[in-house]
């Protein structure tokens, strides 16, 4: 399910536009911010349909799907229809500063796990300093030192950086994995930035390699002027 195009800042005469084409198992998520509410209707029936067949419960040792009562069967109509209302409120929270929500369904049995997808451009004569900043590799109180690592993409500059905190009220863990690229043109700096964090550390090692896939899915183009 792919979203419509968005519109990054210009640079000089020169207007990007981004958009991200989801891969197997990805959900976009639209927002009613910036697109049509009929559309976004659609989106959430097919969605809440995509959802609720990824909480199904995976058949036994014997090969047989598992048996569910009328009672546990509503609980997962209405679990799909509220993880769906959740990622749309997330959504239409990111959408005015320009950001969109994508989220990775049927991983490890969990409903639908969300992801911040940003897009920056800057001027290549003062380029923006904050991706590290925007990756959680400086700031805040991790509990031990991010873990960064630099990976050499096909199509620019890529870093990755893992850190665990724990919260100031709850005391709970808390664990990011976030993913840039930077792709240097001579007339523009363009920034891409995925931003996953939860309290369920199990997910760590699967949202990597989800990260890792989505990345590519994030296409920029000139906009035109």
């Amino acid at each position: 399910m792919t979203t419509s195009t968005d519109r990054a800042p210009a640079t000089g005469q020169t207007r990007w536009a981004w958009r991200v084409d989801p891969p197997d198992g990805w959900l976009v998520v639209p927002s009613a911010v910036t697109e049509d509410h009929e559309d976004v209707a659609t989106w959430e029936r097919e969605a809440t349909a995509a959802v609720r067949a990824s909480l199904e419960p995976q058949p036994g040792d014997d090969g047989e799907p598992a048996e569910l009562d009328d009672a546990a069967r509503s609980a997962l109509d209405r679990a799909a229809a509220e993880s769906v209302a959740s990622l749309r409120e997330f959504a239409d929270g990111m959408a005015p500063a320009g950001h969109r929500v994508a989220a990775a369904v049927g991983v490890l049995g969990r409903g639908p796990v969300p992801v911040l997808v940003a897009v920056g451009v800057s001027d290549p004569a003062e380029p923006d300093d904050g991706l590290m900043a925007a990756l959680g590799a400086t700031g805040g109180y991790p509990a031990a030192p991010p873990d960064i690592e630099y990976l050499d993409l096909p199509d620019g500059d890529g870093v990755r950086v893992v850190r665990l905190d724990v919260g100031e009220v709850t005391g709970g863990a808390w664990m990011s994995v976030c993913l840039g690229r930077r792709t240097e043109h001579p007339d523009a700096v363009v920034d891409t930035v995925l931003v996953w964090r939860t309290q369920d550390l199990l997910l760590g090692a699967a949202m990597v390699e989800l990260l890792d896939e989505l990345l590519p899915a994030v296409r920029i183009t000139r906009g035109g002027t």
